[in-house]
C-alpha cells in the first residue's frame, strides 16, 4: 500500500467486494523504500560504538517512516471496518525493501499464508512499463498458489463500480 490512486482503488475494491465476508483477514502491507544513502554503507568499517549509533539512526528513520504510513493506513483501515470487517481483522505491516517490491509482497503473502493479493495498477503506458517495470505485472507473473486481483486505477468510476461493471465475481476456469 502506498499513497497512489491505484492503492486507494484496490482498498476500496476490497472493502466493497469482501467487507462482509465472515472470517476475512486483511493486511495492509507497505514496502519501505531503501534507506537514504546517508544511512547506508559508506565503505568505512564501523567499530562497535559507530555500528550502534548507525543502527540507532536506521531505527529512528524506520520509526518515522512507519509513523508516516500509519497515518496513511488509518483511513483505509477505517473504510474496511466501516464495510463490515471487525477491527481486529485489519492489520498493517511495514516490510523493508531489500531487493524488489514484488518479491517482498509475494514473500510476505507466502510466509503468512495469505490466499489472495489485491493490488492497484498505476496505469503505466507500454513504454513506461518496459523502462520502469510494473509491480502488479510482476506479482501476477510470479504468484504461485494464490489469487491476485489487479484493480485498475485508470478506469473511470461512477458510484461504486467501474462503468459497465458488475460488483460480483466472474470466475473463468
Amino acid at each position: 500500500m502506498d499513497d497512489s490512486d491505484g492503492a486507494r482503488h484496490a482498498a476500496e475494491y476490497c472493502a466493497r467486494t469482501f467487507g462482509r465476508l465472515p472470517g476475512l483477514q486483511v493486511k495492509l502491507l507497505h514496502i519501505l523504500s531503501n534507506l537514504p544513502p546517508s544511512l547506508g554503507d559508506d565503505g568505512h568499517v564501523l567499530q562497535g560504538s559507530e555500528r550502534q549509533a548507525r543502527q540507532k539512526l536506521i531505527e529512528s528513520w524506520k520509526a518515522r517512516q512507519a509513523q508516516r504510513w500509519t497515518e496513511l493506513f488509518a483511513p483505509t483501515s477505517d473504510r474496511l471496518i466501516q464495510a463490515g470487517l471487525p477491527p481486529d481483522a485489519v492489520t498493517s505491516e511495514f516490510v523493508p525493501k531489500e531487493y524488489d517490491v514484488a518479491d517482498a509482497i509475494l514473500e510476505t503473502a507466502a510466509a503468512e499464508g495469505y490466499g489472495t493479493i489485491i493490488i492497484g495498477r498505476r496505469g503505466l503506458t507500454g513504454a513506461q512499463k518496459i523502462l520502469l517495470g510494473s509491480v502488479s505485472s510482476q506479482v501476477v507473473h510470479y504468484a504461485k498458489g494464490l489469487a491476485v486481483i489487479v484493480v485498475d486505477s485508470t478506469i473511470k468510476r461512477t458510484g461504486q463500480t467501474p462503468v459497465g461493471a458488475r460488483p460480483d465475481i466472474f470466475w473463468a476456469g
